[in-house]
């Protein structure tokens, strides 16, 4: 007997052991991973010229991740359910950086369709085209002025402009900005009028703005009726919640209403994909 309860106490030091060991490892794995994900949205911002240091990121993916643990824990009154929603927060981080992008390159491309045609009179003035590039960044704003003074540097640097403008095609992701630079290097190898191409390229971009403008009106219905389906399940929750929260609590306490509930949002996120397949069309 004594040697069965000595054998079952190593045993379970043993596994003790192994348990913190591999929860250790795991840990670390995650740490890692997590340290690379800051590290990649410091990054993403450094492309936006916004600098954030990677310990105030930090304190942002937990501020969220707490306020999303708290506003669950409110709804449901359940730590498990709190706890389980948690890790949403971290993505609070990913989207903002989402949006600004999306903002910053919309404001980009107004401007640069602007731009190419100052760009095209600075060639038939007789500057070179680093020159006209330099001359025409320093009288825009931001977005535009960022990157232009970029390509400024970095051809003062030694960078070839062809290089230094595909690197700014990598950093700002415009597809306008793309048809400009590739049209420049054929123009630059096979010979040709750098000016009458701009005048064309910025033509061209306009007429596309105009059917973009076009098509955006068209689609608006299917976009707010998207939004109104999409924000319907929710508001007649909190009416119910309202009239009898007896009806609604269940769905948070019970095993059977989190399997709604996850139904309802894969059905909702299903039908949020189709809707805006529908009405985005790409010109």
């Amino acid at each position: 007997m004594m040697f069965f309860m000595l054998g079952a106490t190593i045993l379970g030091g043993i596994s003790v052991f192994v348990l913190v060991v591999e929860g250790a490892a795991y840990l670390e794995q995650g740490t890692d991973l997590y340290r690379d994900r800051v590290a990649h949205q410091v990054r993403e911002l450094d492309k936006l010229y916004v600098r954030v240091e990677p310990h105030k990121l930090f304190y942002l993916n937990m501020t969220s991740c707490f306020a999303v643990f708290v506003a669950a824990f409110l709804l449901s009154s359940s730590m498990l359910i709190g706890l389980f929603c948690c890790p949403a927060g971290l993505l609070v981080p990913k989207l903002w950086i989402k949006v600004v992008r999306a903002r910053r390159l919309k404001l980009f491309n107004a401007q640069f369709m602007d731009a190419i045609g100052g760009i095209s009179n600075a060639l038939k003035s007789g500057l070179s085209l680093q020159q006209a590039i330099g001359r025409i960044g320093m009288h825009y704003p931001a977005p535009l002025s960022q990157e232009l003074s970029m390509v400024s540097k970095e051809t003062a640097l030694g960078v070839p402009l062809e290089q230094s403008l595909e690197n700014l095609c990598v950093r700002v992701g415009s597809e306008d900005l793309d048809l400009f630079v590739t049209a420049t290097a054929i123009v630059r190898d096979t010979g040709g009028n750098l000016s009458e191409m701009f005048d064309t390229i910025a033509d061209t971009l306009r007429e596309r703005n105009t059917i973009q403008g076009k098509i955006q009106a068209l689609t608006a219905q299917g976009r707010l009726q998207g939004i109104v389906i999409g924000l319907m399940p929710v508001a007649l929750g909190i009416i119910l919640y309202k009239l009898d929260p007896n009806l609604i609590i269940p769905l948070f306490q019970d095993p059977i209403g989190w399997v709604i509930l996850t139904m309802i949002v894969l059905f909702e996120a299903i039908g949020a994909f189709f809707i805006r397949k529908i009405v985005r069309i790409d010109v």
